[in-house]
Order: C-alpha cells, then structure tokens, then sequence
C-alpha cells in the first residue's frame, strides 16, 4: 500500500521504542508516583532487571524444544526439574532424561533470556542505570554472534519449513523474537552503528525470514508470526516485513480480524485459551502500527475482549472447550489495560477495576481511572456465528456448545454442556494437557471425557452443529441445537431450559438402526445415586477414551432415579426420567490436572431412537 509505504518512509524519531515513547515512559514514571499499583509495577519491573544483572548470562549452544514434550508419558503430569538433565515425574517419580527434555530446559534458558532483555531495556527508560542497556545488549549481541549456527529442527528433530532455530517451531520462534526486538529498539542508541548492524543482521532479520518462510493461513500461530515479522519489520526499517505482517490477503493482521474472528467475537478457533493466546499475539503488532499512524484497532477487533467476558461464569471462569480450558477472565487483566486504553469500553475497565493492575501493561497503558461495576454480564448469551450459548439465572448458569467446531483445536464433543451454580463450576469440561502425551489423545480428545453423547463407544465427528431454538422470557432461556453430523445416520438434538437453580436438560437420540447410546456427565465431588451399584474391576474399555473410566460400578433400572454430586457444600442434584433398559455407569475419568480423579455416571441405552431426560437441581 502507497500510504504504508510513505508512513514507513519517514524513520522513526529517536524517542520512539516502538511499543512506547518516552514522553510515555515519563509520564508512566508520574503515574507511580500516583498510584500505589503503577508504583507497584515499576518496582517489580526493576526488580526484575536487577535479578537478570544478578544472573550470570546463559546463552546455550543451541536451540530448546516443544514444550508440549516436558510430561510423563505414563500419566500425564508435568515433569519437575530437577536438574537441566533430570527431569522427575512427581506422581510416580519416573526420572527422564536426555532430549526432548533436556532441550525443554533450554527452550526455557532462550524465553527467560527474551523477557529478560525486555525488562533490562524498559528498566533502563525508566532509570537511566546504563548497566541495564549494558546487560540488555550483551543478551542481544550474544544472540546476535550464535543464532545463525543454531540448526533448524521441528518438534521431531527433523530439519523442515516450520521448525525454529532458538526454539522447535516458528511459534515459538516468533513469541520469543517480540520481546528481543522491543529490547532492541529500547536501547538501540547506546550502541554503535556496528552493533546495530549485527543485531539486525544476524539476529532480527534472520528470525524474521525463517519464520515468515512458514506460511500459514488463518490461525493463532500465524498472528503470533505476524507480530513478530511486523515488529522485526518496523525496528529494522524493512518495509516488506511490515507490510506482509499486516496486509498480506491470506495470512495478514487484517484478514486474521476479518477472518477469524467471528461476528459474535470469539475466534474461529473455539477455545477460550486459544482465544486469549491469539488476544496476546495480535496486540504488539496493532500497537507498533498504531505509532506509525496505520490503525489497526478496529470494532471487529474490540469484540475479541468482549467475548470472554460475555461467555465467563459469574466467578471470571471460562466454560472450557476445546484445546484448554481457558483459565480465568482476571487472569487475561493486563491485556485489558490497553484495550481500555484505546476502545474505552467500560465492561474493559470494569475488569481492570476488579484485578490486582500488576505488571509493565498496567504501567505502561493502564488509565488512572477507570469504571467500577459488574463485569460479567447476567444476561443470557448466545453466540450463533461461532456456536456458544451461556443461560443464565442469577448464580446459576448452563454453556452449551454446538456450532463450529474448531479446527485442530476442536474437540469432539458437540451439544457438550458445562454449568455452574452454588459458587463453583459443577459441570466440568476437560480442557486439554501437555499435546506430547499419549493421555491428551486417549482421554481429552475423547467424546466420553465430555458431558455429551457417545455412538457406540466411538469418537463423534469433526463436524458443525446448528441452532434450532433460542428464547429468553421471564427468566426461562431455552435453548436447543441439533449435531447431524456428529455420528453417520445418527442424529443428536439436546435442549436445555435454565431457570434459577434448574436446568432441564432432554437429549435426544435418533436412528433407523440400533445403536449404543452413553450420555456423560462429569462433575467434581463425592457421587451418591439412588441405585444399588455393582462394582467391577476392569475399566469401561479399552480405547477411545473408555479405558480411562476406572471404579467402575453399575446398575440397571427403569425406573426414575437420581444422581448428586456433593462438593463442598454445593450440591448438584440430577433426577432421571424413567425409561426401560437403562444401565447406569458410575466411574472417575481424569480432571483437567490428570493426577485429579472427576466422577462421571454415563447413562447407556441400547435403542434405535432414545431420550434422555434430566433435571439439573443446585442447591447448598
């Protein structure tokens, strides 16, 4: 574009540190000695450069590896280390060692070095303490002096378009590249035009190429690569960079807003953890643009902090689903300092309001006043264009989703239902564990780790589902959604109506041949039913996530019955409808931390065309 060409063209003034200006820096200093939270994060910034002058600097001879590797590969939990090549489980205390593991260590060497010259250079704005530019550029220039020899490897070790060099892939790669080129342009001008030379040449534009070489469509990895390209671009003064970062068609700033945010705000993706990883991605590009006079902070792209708050639970928490469960609306805060700072938006300021304003987002962007007032709206919600529903009444709420699935994110479990009430989450979805483990497949990607139906013990299909009902009155939402597609010849259609402390739930099943039909539901708690339970000592299977249901204990009935969860003083209740030849399962299946054991009862019919119907009742 001519107009980005000609903003490009005119360098950068000397105050300009391409994520923040000096007259910013200084009147964020004033800002903390207004504000005991900014004064807060400043002394915590420079804490944290003193600690990094306190290290001795460990630049390692070679590239890190996949994070996703660092589990045991029995049980799935996150190793502890011991030492850079001891690496213990600490459920059954296996001990590992040698790669991937050891390079796990070093990928965590490279990331600490990247915020660490980040820090030094915003600390050094700050203070003026020329030992922390010093340190900061001995971290770029050692990069600087080894990055070309570091081999590029994937997640196999294997030298292909997609793996990195500091890291096993370009998405690292690029998350790692941000806080080095910020550094740079933070201390850019105490060094000498040969250093500068050598930054950029042997470490900025070098990052920048391998990772523009992998080139991906509408994704959360590539907004990760475009802000890195696109800052690499503007520190160096590469105009191809920039422009490829923001106005590339297939894979740029502008088509990953225009694309893969959905109408309703949530991103294509469907998982709010993927989500808020695309939100932290996306900002240093339209910020760094924004200062070169390309706006790039548009409605479209406002409405991608609105969605989380518009989904969460009245605690901040997310619903879950898909690939990682999505953590807490509060946790996500200092993304939300800037988005406040450029939309205004209340329901923005209301979450900054609400949380502790720690960190350099709150010093540097963070409004000195900013709104009071509820930030999770009581409102039911639906999100038609990218599949989620949230009832709510009052304390009690019920997501459902049911339309896109997702991608390679996506989980199969369409109609799958999370709630909340009494205080807590009842109703758990999975989310998702390291993806280097074999549990991640067996059992997060499974149909039965989620509150849904499984056809005949098998994996639903990767597809979309559709809305068929949505009304809100007089405290009644009801909601109803259809997955035609989910299992060949099967039809499932669930609709759920939520009023205070209630939630009926009808699912229907429907075929012309005869099926095995197992509705799930896992919640957190001690289980009681109404049903004399006969144990057995195997799992519920043997694959597709069965094998993972263990204490397995069963019964038959037809007869009305019912099932409670008790969990600390909430209580969740759920009452059964009669029906002939129904088994009724009980188990535990692991929580989203897989040394934790959630119980589930999964319903069982063997019919052709079944309901189930159930009342949800919460109650403490």
């Amino acid at each position: 574009m001519l107009l980005l060409a000609l903003i490009l063209a005119a360098a950068a003034p000397a105050s300009d540190y391409l994520l923040i200006s000096q007259a910013e820096i200084d009147a964020a200093r004033q800002k903390a000695e207004r504000h005991a939270w900014a004064r807060a994060s400043l002394n915590d910034l420079v804490a944290s450069a003193e600690r990094a002058l306190k290290r001795d600097l460990d630049i390692p001879p070679r590239g890190g590896q996949w994070p996703h590797w660092y589990s045991c590969s029995k049980d799935g939990a996150r190793l502890v280390t011991d030492s850079p090549t001891r690496h213990r489980c600490p459920v059954c205390n296996t001990v590992y060692s040698g790669d991937p593991y050891d390079a796990v260590v070093l990928y965590g060497v490279h990331s600490r070095n990247a915020q660490a010259a980040r820090d030094l250079g915003l600390a050094f704005r700050f203070t003026g303490r020329t030992e922390f530019a010093g340190r900061a550029a001995k971290i770029l220039l050692g990069y600087a002096g080894i990055y070309r020899s570091y081999p590029r490897h994937n997640t196999r070790g294997e030298d292909r378009v997609g793996g990195g060099k500091m890291s096993a892939q370009t998405l690292d790669e690029s998350v790692w590249l941000i806080p080095m080129a910020w550094s740079y342009a933070l201390v850019r001008d105490t060094l000498t035009a040969a250093e500068r030379a050598q930054v950029e040449n042997d470490l900025l534009i070098p990052a920048a190429e391998l990772i523009r070489e992998h080139r991906m469509g509408i994704h959360n990895i590539q907004c990760w690569k475009n802000s890195a390209v696109g800052l690499a671009g503007f520190v160096t003064g590469r105009k191809d960079l920039v422009e490829e970062a923001i106005n590339d068609p297939e894979r740029g700033f502008r088509s990953q807003i225009a694309k893969g945010v959905t109408d309703d705000g949530p991103w294509w993706e469907g998982s709010l953890g993927y989500h808020q990883y695309t939100v932290q991605a996306l900002w240093p590009l339209a910020e760094a643009a924004r200062r070169q006079g390309i706006d790039l902070f548009t409605e479209r792209y406002s409405r991608m902090y609105g969605a989380p708050l518009a989904l969460a639970f009245p605690n901040g928490d997310s619903p879950g689903f898909n690939d990682s469960a999505g953590g807490n609306a509060l946790r996500g805060a200092s993304l939300y300092e800037l988005a406040f700072a450029r939309w205004k938006k209340p329901e923005f300021g209301r979450l900054v309001a609400g949380s502790s304003r720690s960190g350099y987002e709150s010093l540097l962007y963070g409004a000195e006043e900013v709104p009071s007032g509820p930030m999770i709206p009581e409102a039911s919600v639906l999100m038609k264009s990218a599949g989620f529903a949230v009832l709510r009444a009052g304390p009690t709420v019920a997501a459902v989703r049911f339309g896109m699935h997702g991608g390679g994110h996506g989980h199969p479990d369409k109609l799958n239902l999370v709630t909340f009430g009494g205080g807590r989450n009842l109703g758990l979805d999975p989310g998702s564990i390291n993806y280097g483990v074999p549990l991640h497949g067996e059992w997060y990607r499974s149909t039965i780790a989620h509150n849904t139906v499984s056809v005949d013990q098998q994996l639903q299909a990767n597809a979309d589902g559709t809305l068929d009902e949505w009304t809100v009155k007089g405290g009644l939402t009801t909601l109803a959604a259809t997955a035609a597609k989910a299992y060949p010849g099967v039809t499932l259609k669930r609709t759920v109506k939520l009023s205070a402390g209630r939630i009926e739930d009808r699912f229907e099943c429907a075929s012309d041949t005869e099926h095995t039909y197992d509705w799930a539901f896992h919640a957190a708690g001690t289980l009681t039913t109404s049903l004399k339970l006969e144990p057995q000592a195997a799992p519920l299977g043997t694959d597709k996530g069965y094998q993972h249901v263990t204490g397995v204990a069963r019964a038959t009935t037809g007869a009305a019955w019912w099932v409670r969860w008790d969990a600390g003083g909430a209580i969740l209740t759920l009452r059964f409808e009669a029906a002939p030849d129904t088994e009724v399962i009980t188990g535990v299946g692991p929580g989203r931390d897989p040394r934790d054991k959630v119980p589930v009862v999964i319903v069982r019919r063997r019919a052709a065309k079944t309901v189930f119907a159930a009342v949800h009742e919460v109650s403490k």
